[in-house]
């Protein structure tokens, strides 16, 4: 009997040792687990922080290269205009030769006595017999662009002027920025400077803009139209 104690108490104990064993490796094992697992989650850690790092970097690459492209096209569009504004410039120029050939052409060829100035005369007389009609068509072609109608251009002379005696004529090739009227030379062919004596109505000797009471120096502007052959008024300011 005790004998089978003995055993017993030994199988026992070695139970305990083994029981203990085991304990000790399974809290073993799962520090090592655990010490596995916070190694892992530290190096996730860095991976995350370094991927965070690389996508800033690519974030901040991809804003730049952004703010480069916004640049060009600005560049690119403000080109756009630039080419724009010098093809109009070049259309522009081009007319503008194109219409100074065709003058200098009609006045080696096709100049007659009389021709362009007589078109100013021709104003004057119609101005002085109160032709309104014939005067309108010294500025204005009949089938040609009008900037005022009839009765506005008669306005500027019914009642107001009673006489215009030219009294010289000369071709004009002076500074025109003295001038108020600066249009004139975007307007005009041909320049001549123009002395008159205007006579004008009592009642609008003191309120005429355009006129004064007894001598006058005239700048006309005359523009050569092609399809008629003919010279018109293109404008006229005072010249003081």
């Amino acid at each position: 009997m005790k004998k089978f104690v003995s055993i017993m108490i030994f199988v026992l104990i070695i139970i305990v040792f083994i029981g203990l064993n085991y304990l000790l490796w399974e809290r073993e094992t799962r520090e090592r687990n655990i010490k596995n697992l916070q190694e892992i989650n530290a190096g996730n850690s860095i991976t995350i922080n370094t991927l965070n790092r690389q996508l800033e970097n690519l974030n901040n690459a991809l804003a730049l290269k952004e703010e480069n492209i916004r640049k060009l096209e600005e560049e690119n569009s403000n080109l756009k205009k630039q080419i724009d504004k010098l093809n109009q410039d070049i259309i522009k120029t081009n007319n503008t030769i194109l219409q100074k050939n065709i003058l200098i052409n009609y006045l080696y060829g096709n100049l007659k006595s009389g021709t362009p100035e007589t078109v100013i005369k021709k104003w004057a007389e119609y101005i002085n017999n109160k032709d309104y009609i014939s005067a309108y068509h010294t500025w204005y072609p009949e089938n040609g662009e009008q900037n005022e109608t009839l009765e506005e251009f008669t306005s500027k002379y019914e009642g107001i002027i009673d006489n215009i005696k030219i009294d010289l004529i000369e071709l004009y090739s002076g500074n025109f920025e003295e001038f108020p009227a600066n249009e004139l030379m975007l307007e005009g062919d041909l320049f001549f400077l123009v002395k008159a004596d205007v006579r004008l109505r009592e009642e609008a000797a003191d309120n005429n803009a355009v006129y004064e009471q007894g001598e006058n120096n005239i700048l006309f502007a005359l523009k050569y139209n092609n399809s008629e052959n003919n010279w018109y008024i293109a404008a006229l300011s005072p010249v003081e």
